[in-house]
């Protein structure tokens, strides 16, 4: 009995032993300094003040630099606009002007070339316009063929290429589709004349004596690279277009007023 109880007492002495020198973990053994922050909600890790601070300094030249930018560009949209307007008016002013001496009828005479990517035409021209609502244009021999006609009489325009015969309320659509021609025929009535058409004018260069030498509008370039005195007016005598696909070119042998 008592070396059961002396048995009993060495194994109790051990398992304390063993107990009171067990190794710690290496998680619990981890030096202090690399201990992970705890993160935020969201899983965004704390910043320490000195951080926090920087990046509100940062944060705030950010905003200053943009608020200044922006001030900037308003400053020079502001300036350009006001040049914008200058310009119209300028260029309303040279057009009231300028139409003044034109004349609304008349008849003209000349050659006319034609270049896109799918067609080329040369052709002479008779033109015969009476005021705004109508006219008479005539080209002889495009492509080899004879007389296309093509009128305005109110609102009807009306083609006609030897017995064929076509109607259509766009000039240009009209003969684009008949012929495979484009002629911007409707801003061509103030071009013709050396006058920008009804609408937004892109540019416009003028000589000393106020006529146009070159413009840009509705999507076409169109120099004026010679006048001519008809009477009491001056009108153009060779001109070129460009732009929407299509190369124009006018050469006027003869107006009558």
């Amino acid at each position: 009995m008592k070396s059961l109880k002396y048995a009993s007492l060495l194994t109790l002495s051990f398992l304390t032993a063993c107990v009171s020198t067990r190794q710690p973990t290496n998680f619990e053994s981890m030096p202090p300094q690399y201990n992970m922050p705890a993160p935020q909600e969201g899983g965004t890790i704390v910043k320490n003040p000195r951080q926090q601070s920087q990046l509100k300094l940062d944060s705030q030249n950010t905003n200053a630099n943009l608020a200044q930018t922006n001030n900037k560009i308003s400053d020079k949209n502001l300036a350009n606009n006001k040049l914008v307007d200058a310009n119209l008016k300028t260029d309303k002013k040279q057009i009231t002007q300028a139409a003044r001496g034109t004349p609304s009828s008349w008849n003209l005479s000349g050659a006319l070339a034609v270049r896109s990517a799918r067609k080329s035409a040369t052709a002479s021209i008779n033109w015969y316009q009476r005021g705004a609502g109508s006219y008479q244009i005539r080209l002889f021999g495009p492509l080899g063929s004879g007389t296309i006609m093509i009128a305005k009489q109110g609102g009807t325009i009306v083609l006609q290429d030897g017995a064929k015969r076509a109607t259509s309320s766009n000039a240009e659509q009209l003969l684009l589709k008949q012929t495979g021609i484009r002629l911007p025929v409707n801003n061509l009535y103030y071009w013709v004349r050396g006058l920008p058409a009804p609408g937004a004018v892109q540019s416009a260069k003028r000589d000393a004596g106020n006529r146009l030498i070159m413009l840009r509008q509705g999507g076409y370039t169109i120099q004026y690279l010679g006048y001519q005195s008809v009477g009491k007016a001056v009108l153009p005598s060779h001109i070129r277009l460009q732009g929407n696909g299509v190369f124009i070119k006018l050469v006027i042998n003869r107006w009558s007023i």
